[in-house]
């Protein structure tokens, strides 16, 4: 190999640590532990440097990697370095620094070129400057018309004849000339071209949308399929849906982007996935009209745009050009923004009349609000999917689906739930209101296209839950009432009165927003409180989100009320009876009996308007929003959903008042539980304290237990 290899084939710990998938400190443990651990073969600035062949069958004899997957790997990792080594000769006589993006393009054109030619790319015996030759002489026979790789493979240096032999190892590793295609990809932000994953998805997202899309069925049905993806990038979504076929032939693939080295990225990996070249079109443009692609499938993604800048985006005129062009059984997933897709948008918004003119055509088959993570460049970017589907007559005249997988991970059982959901909808013989849905919730779009109303409805009842009769629930209260009498003691009895409706009747559920423009509720913000400000004396409680999800007791930070007064002159201490919420790490409300706390941001407060008393009371409203699913999606680094957006049910005032009664006399008993745990507790740990110290011993003789109190000796 030629003499760069051998520069590169050095690695230093945490490149070795990120080579065998584990953490930094894990392989300084192991070079102290075993003395198997190949010797640095040199150190550089302090910092030891090791051969990376020698890592790699320490590696394999260990048992600490599979040779068939780290192979792969490791001339990876070697050709990821290559354009971080400032100076690194790529050749005997030359310098040359080679930058991400051509090194990525000279890599993937040379596994298209082996895979079109069934050739090595450098043969034994041939010098530098005859495999340099030799694979231009290749590609413009492979390519005349240089649609795929004459022109990186043109490019090539004289010197570069050492690429061409790691890329024949790293097929060689790979097993094939596809596999190693998708593993270079699959490595995409270890090479640093950002144009590459900036607007890629998790291979999960990708299978729900091509699984939605119903290809497989289409295709099956009509012998053929027609796929279109106007802002293709590097073609996850189309290899999905690839996926999904299996070996189903003929598939025609209509694409496009604006970016010629994405283009010329997915022109190649069709070539390589052994996709005729008659049966795809890939054009540079920023998104031809869908009119002008016939298509079975279209796969939209919505741009990503800065959030200052979606409130003057309108994406479905976009979208509502893909849903005229669709034909009957043809279908559209559509991937965008949640902001926009989902959220409750201003009635004075053009997205939000476009949004329902959308919604009134009666081609919107799901709307899917979807977990935070799914775009790994921007984990803080919310996404939605939407599925149109042309059906003439449809058989969800006026009905939509709507499904909420915010608040946990797209795992495969998550995706394979939502799929079903979603697509047995459309079969025939299907009744959808006799149908347990997993995830997904069957809603009339005239009630969606009220002002200000999110795209979300409450998860459905699991089959458990709707077989249930609420008798059992009353029967299952009254044996709790019965243990509970009888730990009671002289504590007074608890009796909830619960009854059983004789048909269920969910209650009508209204948004915290809409409940703050009605006047019945307020939102104040938390302030942001110095560190050295809340301390262990003081006169106000400081309550951010530590207290109230549990991890502090509410006490444990105070604050000085003249400190409060001077360095926080507009925050205000909290009233009686307000409810204090939190979103991080967890959605969770406490209310603030007693007031006169200091809310912390990002905690904020709920408080009651006297419009609103006959509808809510602090406990109820404290009650209603804990009782609300939400939780963060592992890789979502935001709440699935803001305050706001959260749906309280509208009980009768009835209901309310002795729903507060029940939650009054539960919290007695509550408190006097919590007041007997931490009496024993402090128990225990004087006892054991003072018979380890020596203070103390315990009384021969004596019974540790006796008779319950009678009521005349309380």
């Amino acid at each position: 190999m030629a003499v760069n290899t051998l520069l590169t084939d050095l690695i230093s710990l945490p490149e070795v640590a990120a080579l065998a998938g584990v953490r930094r400190p894990v392989v300084t443990t192991w070079r102290r532990r075993h003395p198997s651990f190949p010797a640095p073969a040199q150190v550089e600035a302090g910092r030891p440097l090791f051969k990376a062949r020698d890592v790699v069958e320490w590696l394999v004899e260990t048992n600490r990697a599979v040779r068939s997957t780290i192979e792969p790997d490791l001339r990876l990792h070697l050709l990821a370095c290559l354009p971080l080594q400032a100076g690194v000769s790529t050749g005997v006589g030359r310098r040359r620094n080679l930058r991400p993006q051509e090194l990525v393009g000279t890599m993937t054109a040379l596994i298209c070129l082996h895979h079109l030619d069934d050739e090595p790319l450098r043969p034994a015996g041939y010098t530098d400057r005859q495999v340099i030759d030799a694979l231009r002489e290749r590609a413009a026979e492979a390519d005349w018309d240089d649609e795929l790789l004459r022109s990186e493979i043109d490019t090539l240096p004289s010197d570069a004849a050492w690429l061409a032999e790691v890329v024949d190892e790293l097929i060689e590793a790979a097993w094939g000339c596809a596999q190693a295609y998708e593993r270079v990809l699959a490595a995409r932000q270890r090479f640093g071209v950002q144009a590459l994953y900036e607007e890629a998805v998790t291979p999960q997202l990708a299978r729900l949308m091509a699984s939605l899309s119903g290809a497989r069925e289409r295709a099956d049905e009509q012998g053929y399929l027609q796929v279109a993806d106007y802002r293709a990038g590097a073609g996850d979504l189309l290899m999905a849906v690839r996926h999904e076929l299996g070996d189903h032939e003929p598939v025609a693939i209509h694409a496009a982007d604006s970016d010629p080295f994405l283009v010329r990225i997915l022109r190649r990996r069709l070539a390589v996935q052994g996709l005729s070249r008659g049966s795809w079109q890939v054009e540079i443009a920023p998104g031809p009209a869908t009119g002008s692609w016939p298509a079975d499938v279209v796969l939209v993604h919505v741009p990503y745009r800065p959030s200052e800048s979606r409130t003057d985006t309108d994406p479905f005129a976009e979208i509502n050009e893909v849903a005229r062009g669709l034909a009957p059984g043809q279908t559209a997933v559509v991937l965008g923004p949640a902001e926009l897709l989902v959220d409750a948008l201003p009635p004075y918004r053009t997205a939000a009349r476009s949004r329902n003119e959308l919604l009134s055509t009666g081609r919107v088959e799901a709307v899917v609000q979807l977990p935070g993570g799914l775009a790994s460049f921007r984990p803080g970017y919310r996404t939605a999917l939407w599925v149109l589907r042309r059906e003439d007559p449809s058989p969800w005249q006026g009905r939509v689906l709507l499904a909420d997988v915010a608040d946990r991970a797209l795992t495969e059982r998550v995706v394979d739930e939502l799929i079903v959901d979603i697509v047995t909808w459309r079969r025939n013989g299907h009744r959808p209101e006799e149908h347990l849905r997993a995830y997904a919730s069957q809603v009339n779009i005239a009630d969606l296209t009220a002002p200000r109303r999110p795209l979300t409805a409450r998860r459905p009842a699991r089959a458990r839950d709707a077989v249930r009769d609420g008798r059992v629930t009353v029967a299952e209260v009254t044996e709790m009432e019965v243990a509970l009498d009888d730990l009671a003691g002289p504590r007074p009895r608890l009796r909830s009165r619960l009854a059983a409706r004789d048909e269920r009747e969910p209650p009508v559920t209204r948004s915290i927003s809409a409940l703050v423009r009605s006047g019945h509720l307020q939102i104040v913000s938390g302030v942001r409180v110095a560190r050295e400000d809340a301390l262990t004396d003081g006169h106000h409680p400081v309550i951010g989100p530590d207290e109230v999800v549990g991890r502090a007791p509410i006490g444990s930070r105070l604050i000085d009320r003249v400190v409060f007064a001077e360095r926080y002159p507009r925050a205000r201490p909290t009233e009686p009876g307000d409810v204090i919420v939190s979103l991080t790490p967890t959605l969770r409300a406490h209310h603030d009996e007693e007031g006169f706390s200091v809310v912390e941001f990002p905690t904020r407060v709920v408080r009651i308007l006297p419009d609103g008393r006959s509808g809510f009371t602090p406990r109820v409203l404290t009650a209603l929003i804990n009782a609300t699913p939400q939780r963060r999606a592992p890789g979502a680094i935001r709440p699935s959903s803001r305050l706001t957006d959260l749906q309280l049910p509208l009980l009768a005032p009835a209901d309310v008042a002795r729903l507060d009664a029940l939650l009054a006399a539960s919290e007695v008993r509550r408190n006097l539980a919590r007041r007997e745990l931490d009496l024993l507790d402090d128990l225990h740990r004087r006892a054991v304290a003072g018979l380890t110290d020596g203070t103390l011993t315990i009384a021969e003789g004596l019974p540790l237990t006796g008779p319950p109190r009678t009521e005349e000796q309380d």
